[in-house]
């Protein structure tokens, strides 16, 4: 089925479409308010965390009076906990551990958009430029992510608010390349 295929990149695609925009709304957030921002970044996580630990116990709880003994109630209850340690420590975890995550993250997809940009062999596209850019944007946003924790402070968030920013424009931009060469 080459009609599947279509489908399932299509819906994919627009996945991708719709995170970019939302990146680019973060980043232009950051820009206005770094500190604040950051911090309700990751209140934000610290809730959905601490709901799908409290949900995913329920579930497993009333799984283990069926009787199921594989339904494990640790994963939900390190996801609980995990959920209350990013509410309470938000303004740490705003700084140091987000920021880590977000420039080890960034470096991963960068190698990984390079490595593609080198496998697509059809120059006559400029697919392979994208990425190969999109790849090195990744890699400067790791690279920043990561140094901006040594540095500290209100930098990282401005940082971060910029990078999304254009990432989310250079995403969109990919995205909208992309879709045209697909039709």
């Amino acid at each position: 089925g080459n009609f599947m295929n279509r489908d399932s990149w299509k819906s994919r695609e627009m996945i991708r479409l719709i995170l970019s925009i939302v990146l680019l709304i973060i980043g232009l957030i950051l820009l206005g308010a770094p500190t604040f921002a950051m911090e309700v970044i990751v209140v934000i996580i610290g809730v959905v965390v601490l709901a799908y630990g409290v949900i995913q116990l329920l579930i497993n709880l009333s799984k283990r009076n069926k009787g199921d003994a594989n339904a494990g109630v640790a994963v939900p209850v390190i996801a609980i906990i995990i959920g209350v340690l990013l509410i309470i420590f938000r303004g740490g975890v705003a700084n140091v551990v987000l920021p880590f995550i977000i420039g080890v993250w960034a470096l991963v997809t960068g190698i990984m958009s390079m490595i593609e940009a080198s496998h697509v062999k059809d120059y006559s596209t400029g697919a392979w430029k994208v990425a190969l850019i999109s790849g090195l944007a990744e890699l400067a946003l790791g690279i920043i992510m990561i140094a901006g924790i040594i540095a500290g402070g209100n930098a990282l968030g401005i940082l971060l608010g910029v990078c999304l920013t254009i990432y989310g424009i250079i995403s969109i931009v990919e995205w909208g390349i992309i879709a045209s060469s697909k039709k």
